[in-house]
């Protein structure tokens, strides 16, 4: 368990990669549970999914230092509209990839990877300032010489590291390497149930499905897919999950479809789409309760939909909507942080801490709803919706928030 005070409030990351937000308003609802053990005395709405059993153990078995975290989060100051420290950080270890997919993100022409001195500083940071999570993302990660090094450290340090992957260069020998190294999670990027969706938009649809059935063959529990929703393949979605449960996955993640490295959006789902995508996710969450199917904070007008509920809407908060530079930062293979490895905007720091509180454009972003442009200004989802803003960066070179490829205003 990772525990760690914020501003106001306590944020817990189980071993099972879920996440709860504790505010100062339910601190004597914690407080009266240390003391009398009593699970039903706690707004129920905090715990209420699989798997809640963790944090009350740890509450019970931690309750010193959970006490000394909650009177510190009083204390806290930190950026506004962010976390005092990332909560997640993703490394670019490498541009090079084997696969040629037609939506891919990365400027693979550049051939680098990331210094591991580098890496193993910045992971040292990081831990010190309680980031709970690191990614390990490429282009492709298995091809980084110094992947498992990596993973080793990120263990020895306490932080919880995931690795996303495309299939490519598994076997269950690498596989067993991965666990035993220290990748709490393994991302494997699905975009179809069969080979002739799937490639419209990535390649190496059947590295992914031998990946997926090798991690269910060797029973590992933290299994993830990336999904990302393209006009092409929404109509799948649902077999998409169903495939996912055979094959004991445990997370299905909903991704926004982002500017490709050629700056261009084409395909992205339109508002009819949306919505159905909102239907499917909504039976599918009842209908298949062992697989979790979670929609990416940037993918923030499908969060919006999916938060209704009559006059209220749930998807608030730092989280609600891109996370660049509000709950997360990246390091790409130049050893550069950057908001997320979506906006390209490098900047050199010695330090992660230094950059986090001192870098004017992590300040821009974090006040970008400030000054809404259309269509967002009059949208009526606006106050519940920050969507992804590489979009307008990659196309525009500008960092506003405005999403004229959105359909939730329509």
């Amino acid at each position: 368990m990772i525990c760690r005070a914020e501003q106001l409030a306590i944020i817990m990351v189980s071993s099972k990669c879920q996440t709860i937000v504790i505010p100062f308003e339910y601190y004597d609802q914690v407080e009266n549970y240390l003391r009398t053990e009593q699970i039903d005395i706690i707004n129920k709405e905090l715990f209420d999914f699989p798997g809640s059993e963790e944090f009350f153990s740890w509450m019970k078995e931690n309750s010193e230092s959970l006490r000394l975290k909650m009177n510190h989060s009083h204390h806290i100051i930190t950026p506004k509209n962010s976390y005092a420290a990332p909560m997640q950080l993703n490394l670019e270890l490498t541009t090079r990839c084997p696969l040629h997919c037609p939506q891919c993100y990365c400027n693979l022409n550049r051939g680098k990877d990331l210094s591991l001195d580098r890496a193993k500083d910045v992971l040292r940071q990081a831990a010190e300032l309680g980031v709970a999570y690191i990614n390990l993302s490429g282009g492709e990660t298995m091809v980084y010489p110094h992947l498992y090094e990596l993973l080793r450290e990120c263990s020895s340090l306490g932080m919880y590291a995931a690795v996303a992957l495309s299939g490519y260069g598994i076997d269950k020998d690498s596989l067993n390497k991965l666990i035993d190294n220290g990748a709490h999670e393994i991302y494997v990027s699905l975009n179809g149930s069969t080979e002739e969706i799937s490639s419209i938009t990535r390649d190496g649809y059947h590295l992914a499905i031998n990946a997926l059935e090798l991690l269910s063959e060797i029973g590992f529990e933290n299994t993830a897919v990336n999904w990302v929703a393209h006009q092409s393949n929404i109509e799948d979605f649902a077999n998409v999950a169903m495939l996912c449960a055979r094959l004991h996955v445990k997370k299905l993640i909903v991704m926004v479809f982002k500017p490709d490295a050629s700056h261009s959006l084409e395909s992205a789902p339109d508002g009819e789409q949306l919505l159905k995508l909102v239907q499917d996710i909504k039976q599918l969450r009842s209908t298949l309760p062992s697989l979790c199917i979670e929609v990416e904070s940037c993918y923030s007008p499908l969060r919006a939909l999916l938060g209704q509920k009559f006059l209220l809407n749930s998807n608030v908060g730092i989280s609600k909507g891109c996370g660049a530079g509000r709950e997360g930062a990246s390091l790409d293979v130049d050893g550069n942080f950057t908001p997320c490895r979506h906006l390209d905007f490098p900047e050199y720091f010695d330090s992660l801490k230094d950059y986090w509180y001192k870098s004017e454009l992590l300040q821009k972003l974090r006040f970008v709803e400030t000054t809404p442009e259309e269509p967002c200004a009059n949208c009526r989802y606006s106050p519940y919706c920050l969507s992804c803003l590489a979009v307008n960066a990659k196309l525009h070179n500008r960092i506003v928030k405005a999403n004229k490829y959105c359909s939730l205003w329509k």
